[in-house]
């Protein structure tokens, strides 16, 4: 090679391996970003600038400090977001098995005294700030309590079995999340109560903590509860 055929395919070979550290830096940073947006508060989302959103990448450099920043003001520190993948399974297992639960669990739960597991259930609920009905097995319980520890907040959990499978789950297990899906339409678990009132699973129900914490709802209502 002479030294303009060198000198080129340096170029060439420095040139790609900008591209290739570029492309990492954007692939870091737009993680980071996502999970920035995903984190702030939605009063501070709205006073960011309109064109944030829609920022392009030449100015994308400029604009993600300020999604940072913004994040590290709003968000409480170390609180541990339940999985993005996990959520994601949530909603194809809530579209599906939502209507199998609802008849599987009465069968499940056979007879028994609904009155009396009734009332159980409404002492459990109004005798602690928050209440999680829970499988042990279950990742959806798991990360629920991770999330409100993280939060800092008092609960108790009531663990109904291992899981719902016929032979996980005893009598007495299989009666309470019965008289769950009749009180609330819930069968599913995590079932959260906080103050006495069903707030639903890890992403859904009315609403689910994963999006009362998006609203900016949920801190208030575990402090109103006293569970903060």
């Amino acid at each position: 090679l002479n030294c303009t055929q060198l000198s080129g395919a340096m170029a060439i070979s420095t040139r790609r391996a900008t591209q290739r550290t570029l492309r990492t830096c954007w692939a870091i940073a737009a993680v980071l970003a996502g999970r920035a947006w995903m984190t702030m508060k939605p009063d501070v989302r709205k006073a960011l600038p309109s064109s944030v959103p829609q920022c392009s990448r030449r100015n994308f450099a400029l604009v993600f400090p300020v999604l940072a920043t913004a994040s590290a003001a709003s968000a409480e520190p170390d609180v541990v977001m339940p999985s993005g993948t996990l959520r994601a399974l949530s909603g194809l297992a809530t579209a599906v098995l939502k209507p199998i639960y609802q008849i599987e669990a009465p069968l499940q739960a056979g007879s028994y005294d609904q009155t009396a597991v009734r009332q159980r259930i409404q002492r459990e609920v109004t005798g602690s700030p928050v209440v999680i009905y829970s499988y042990s097995l279950s990742p959806f319980c798991s990360q629920a309590k991770e999330f409100l520890d993280s939060l800092g907040a008092k609960y108790t959990e009531i663990i109904l079995g291992p899981e719902w499978l016929p032979g996980l789950l005893d009598d007495e297990g299989a009666a309470v999340r019965a008289v769950l899906g009749k009180m609330t339409g819930q069968t599913s678990m995590p079932h959260i109560f906080i103050g006495g009132q069903s707030v639903g699973g890890l992403f859904s129900g009315t609403p689910g903590l994963v999006p009362l914490q998006e609203d900016g709802e949920l801190l208030e209502k575990l402090k109103a509860a006293g569970a903060l």
